[in-house]
């Protein structure tokens, strides 16, 4: 496998290494990817999300500005179902 890194990052691996902290290239990205990996959530088919799981989680990535006000989602008398044909 070949991995092309930015000079600034590739500059860095190169100096954790110069200074010791690996051995070699390959295993300070390996390291970086265990840890990469250590942070991922693992698929789990015991955990189910609820919505509010995923609007942290798409805060918390930058995909959401703020969470939403449950205080703002009032349903009201011109919220009627709309028909739908299908």
């Amino acid at each position: 496998m070949t991995i092309h890194l930015p000079p600034d990052l590739e500059s860095y691996i190169r100096d954790q290494v110069k200074i010791g902290l690996f051995a070699s290239h390959d295993e300070a990205i390996a390291e970086a990817v265990r840890l990469l990996r250590r942070q991922q959530p693992g698929p789990s088919a015991s955990k189910i999300l609820t919505p509010e799981d995923v609007d942290r989680q798409l805060l918390a990535r930058g995909l959401l500005s703020r969470l939403p006000d449950p205080a703002e989602d009032i349903d009201d008398e011109d919220d009627l179902p709309v028909p739908v044909e299908g």
